[in-house]
């Protein structure tokens, strides 16, 4: 994976296209479909295209009529950005980053890919003859897929087969984005008007069956009723979320309460009991969660109620994540039936091989991690190898664009209360529901810090539809040292060594470089688990009233929101303000 620093270009001055510039000779006649490819290798977070028509009074032809114009997510089988017009064919076209750097003015060129220095280069395959691009390029899915193709040159046509034969003109002609509910090989063909056949594209669509309940994914993840785990079946809401990479001046406003997936309590972390003169502070507190049909949003609260009472005090500023290059920690879910370790070639954790840390057997099978410190160090997204573990290897290890999250100081406007435990508290009690208090309290809300991220679903090799009908997993490690010191949801793995002592610091936790061993279950997004597990239920129909959440777990003391009620052989869903 190479340096996305290191591809980083001179920033040009942001310049609103006066669009005076005289038109090109042999400006091609106006047509209902255009489409402009950017090559991305400088890297930016996102990309926009301005695009006008000089030849009818600078009409804007992209759908956003104000700079920086219109954000393009669609990428094509070249990794290419694509932008498809509909209302004229432009004679010029910017490119920019919705940040400050931008492409010259640049003379629209249909069937040719710019890239931010101003180069055009010819489409790869443009030897005259139409490529079909299908999106996505194969999948496996357990309800629908859908399945969309497109062809360069637009003016060309698409046939396409359901049945693995090769497509020709007399095959289903293309009109739409089709739906899928079996496995199915699709080939298509792009066919021009004068008859010139493309290549044939070729993608696999492989359904399965619902997994069987707890196969490959834990379902057990609350130990008290201060960890929230999907409250009130929240599992993250379909809307686009203005990630702006950092700084993340919009993420407050970006997320609200419905987006919860997770809460966890503050003072959770090894540090709150042995190292707390420890700095930074990593301790997150609630995650967030949205999707549309291009990216999946994560927002994640960070809380700085852990220091030294007896030592140093107070020092919120040292204590901020982004005041060291630690490593942020997010594990999926994406395929009920896969799952991985998480070690490197089966030997030891990510980056940090040659030690311990966190080792998965909940169905967790891909991670992302990047630095606390945005722009500094390559991210990566890691899938599972067959085997079951992650490698450095380019199929299993996937670069990130830069600036694809960002963080702002504070407390997300939302969080009315921070559960914690009081300093001097057992540990045990995280584990019960006495003893808990506010903590809101104890710190200005500016020592706080929210991060909010933003990943294409290409990348997690996931689509909406996938997110909405089967769901997935995500939960976030809190890490220091190469081991989690803490997590949301939680894992009592977090604690097994809390008062082991560190080897290079036996005044800090062994915690920081233990294998945690991490069983419980990830937030679901889109779509709950599978199954749940209600267990013990009171036999007399005169028993008393038990409660349960969503996920079948046993609630000792439910609070507003939805639960099942068991009385006996009466059972209900209630509820509870």
């Amino acid at each position: 994976m190479k340096n996305f620093l290191s591809s980083i270009i001179c920033a040009l001055a942001v310049l609103a296209p006066l669009g005076t510039t005289a038109a090109p000779r042999g400006v091609e006649p106006r047509d209902e479909e255009v489409r402009c490819y950017f090559d991305n290798s400088a890297d930016w977070s996102s990309v926009y295209v301005w695009a006008w028509d000089a030849n009818n009074g600078n009409q804007q032809l992209s759908s956003a009529t104000a700079w920086p114009g219109e954000e393009i997510t669609a990428r094509d089988a070249n990794g290419y950005f694509v932008w498809t017009g509909h209302k004229g064919m432009p004679t010029h076209i910017i490119f920019n980053n919705g940040s400050g750097t931008q492409t010259s003015d640049l003379t629209y060129q249909n069937g040719k890919v710019y890239d931010a220095s101003g180069n055009v280069t010819d489409y790869p395959g443009g030897d005259g003859r139409p490529v079909v691009t299908i999106t996505p390029a194969g999948a496996t899915f357990y309800s629908t897929q859908t399945v969309s193709m497109t062809v360069i040159p637009a003016e060309a046509a698409i046939y396409y087969t359901l049945d693995g034969s090769a497509p020709s003109a007399s095959s289903s002609r293309y009109t739409g984005a089709l739906t899928l509910t079996q496995t199915t090989t699709v080939k298509a063909v792009g066919i021009a008007a004068d008859g010139t056949m493309g290549n044939v594209a070729t993608a696999v669509f492989t359904y399965k069956d619902a997994p069987d309940p707890g196969s490959e994914t834990s379902t057990v993840n609350l130990i008290t009723d201060y960890y929230k785990v999907n409250p009130d079946g929240k599992v993250g809401n379909f809307k686009t979320i203005g990630v702006t990479g950092h700084p993340a001046s919009n993420a407050f406003s970006n997320w609200s309460a419905e987006d919860l997936i997770a809460q966890g309590v503050a003072r959770d972390v090894c540090q709150a009991y042995k190292g707390l003169h420890e700095r930074p502070v990593v301790d997150s507190y609630s995650i967030y969660a949205a999707y549309d049909n291009t990216n999946l949003y994560l927002g994640v609260q960070f809380v700085y109620l852990v220091w030294d009472a007896g030592g140093e005090g107070k020092q919120p500023g040292e204590s901020k994540p982004y005041n060291m290059d630690g490593h942020m920690f997010w594990a999926f879910d994406l395929d009920p039936y896969a799952s991985f370790d998480g070690y490197i070639d089966g030997n030891g954790p990510i980056w940090n091989e040659q030690y311990e840390g966190a080792y998965f057997q909940n169905g967790v099978d891909a991670v992302l991690m990047c630095s606390t410190k945005p722009g500094v160090g390559t991210p990566g997204l890691f899938l599972p190898t067959p085997e079951g573990h992650a490698s450095y290897n380019s199929a299993y290890c996937k670069s990130l664009p830069s600036n694809f999250y960002g963080y702002t100081d504070g407390l997300h406007p939302s969080i009315d209360r921070i559960w914690g435990l009081p300093f001097g508290s057992d540990e045990a009690m995280l584990t019960g529901n006495e003893g808990f208090v506010d903590l809101k309290g104890e710190i200005a809300e500016s020592a706080h810090t929210f991060y909010e991220f933003k990943i294409p679903l290409s990348l997690l090799g996931i689509s909406a539809d996938y997110i909405q009908n089967t769901g997935i997993g995500v939960m976030y490690l809190d890490k220091y040292g190469t081991s989690p010191v803490g997590g949301t949801p939680y894992d009592p793995s977090y604690f097994d060594n809390l008062h082991e002592s560190y080897s290079m610091d036996p005044s800090t936790s062994l915690e920081k470089e233990d294998r945690d061993v991490i069983t419980y279950a990830p937030a679901r997004v889109g779509k709950l688990a599978q199954s749940s597990r209600v267990s013990e239920l009171p036999a007399g129909n005169d028993a008393p009233a038990e409660y349960y959440n969503l996920q079948g777990l046993k609630v000792n003391n439910p609070s507003n929101g939805i639960y099942i009620r068991v009385q006996g052989a009466k059972v209900t869903k209630v509820l509870l303000k």
